[in-house]
């Protein structure tokens, strides 16, 4: 019996249409990198720069049971030194610190901070009957015998990054200033202490 040939079958419409959908994908990705790579190119994105340029302790009282009560008042000042970069604060939170327990924390109202800018940051924290851990009253005790208090100052923030009509997406931006002298007297001030980011 004679046997006839299968004509060859054309491919499928619909791997046609699936492959078409990847290559635009790949497409867009590769338009969207490259885009990112002339952005990046063209504003040299520079790091934020903060200080923690003022700091002092009113009104401390630190108990016999180990309960602390002060009001800290804060300056810190935040420096964009980018041509092209706007920054947004979207959320602020500050923490006054000893030995990593957390004696007072604010939060403050959403920012904008312009391009080639520097931006001073003024906050108050209340502390208000916090217990405190047996060393860490102890420390207190004897530091504030000396007239001085050596505290960490944090801030956490969620920021965006503008560059003309473009956005970024949220970050969140880690500031820690460690080994603040903070002195009781009111002649006394602590200056310029530098601050690490992490954004």
């Amino acid at each position: 019996m004679p046997t006839t040939a299968s004509p060859n079958r054309p491919l499928h419409p619909r791997r046609s249409r699936v492959c078409y959908v990847f290559l635009v994908i790949l497409t867009l990705i590769f338009i969207i990198a490259v885009g990112f790579l002339i952005t990046w190119l063209v504003t040299k994105p520079k790091k934020l720069h903060y200080s923690l340029e003022n700091a002092s302790v009113q009104n401390f009282n630190l108990t016999d049971d180990n309960h602390m009560s002060a009001t800290f008042k804060l300056t810190i000042q935040s420096h964009n030194p980018n041509h092209r970069i706007s920054v947004y604060y979207n959320s602020v939170e500050i923490y006054v610190k000893f030995k990593d327990q957390t004696l007072a924390f604010d939060t403050m109202e959403p920012f904008h901070q312009p391009r080639m800018n520097v931006t001073q940051i003024d906050d108050t924290l209340v502390a208000q009957n916090v217990a405190v851990s047996k060393s860490s009253g102890k420390d207190l005790r004897d530091q504030h015998s000396l007239g001085k208090i050596e505290l960490e100052v944090y801030v956490k923030a969620k920021v965006r990054f503008r560059v003309a009509v473009w956005k970024s997406s949220h970050r969140t931006a880690h500031i820690k200033c460690s080994h603040a002298t903070v002195y009781l007297s009111q002649s006394n001030k602590s200056l310029n202490s530098s601050c690490e980011a992490d954004i």
